[in-house]
């Protein structure tokens, strides 16, 4: 009757820690998906054409944070236009053109 006690008690123990760690834990997909990315609308400042191409084109990849964050040259926002156009980000030169003056304009230094 003890050994019983003792088997049923084990097994509980034993479901209960199962139950709790998968409860708890990540799926694998989720451990190496990364956090979903709040997609706001850039500020209107006049330049609705760099608005509209910052917010359509730039946030395909990433979140407006990573734009809002910097305060770039214009200079440094044709090279980081230019190095996303070579990433894959479909720009013709003129919306290149316009995104970087918007984005000069915007979050210039």
């Amino acid at each position: 009757m003890r050994n019983k006690t003792i088997i049923i008690t084990m097994v509980l123990v034993l479901t209960l820690g199962i139950v709790l760690t998968a409860c708890g834990s990540k799926t694998k997909t989720e451990a190496t998906q990364p956090p979903a990315v709040k997609a706001t609308a850039a500020p209107a400042t006049g330049g609705s054409d760099g608005q509209a191409l910052l917010n359509d084109r730039c946030t395909k990849c990433h979140g407006l944070e990573r734009v809002t964050s910097a305060h770039k040259s214009a200079d440094q926002w044709t090279q980081a236009v230019s190095k996303m156009v070579q990433n894959g980000a479909k720009l013709s030169a003129d919306e290149q053109k316009v995104l970087v003056d918007y984005l000069t304009k915007t979050y210039g230094p």
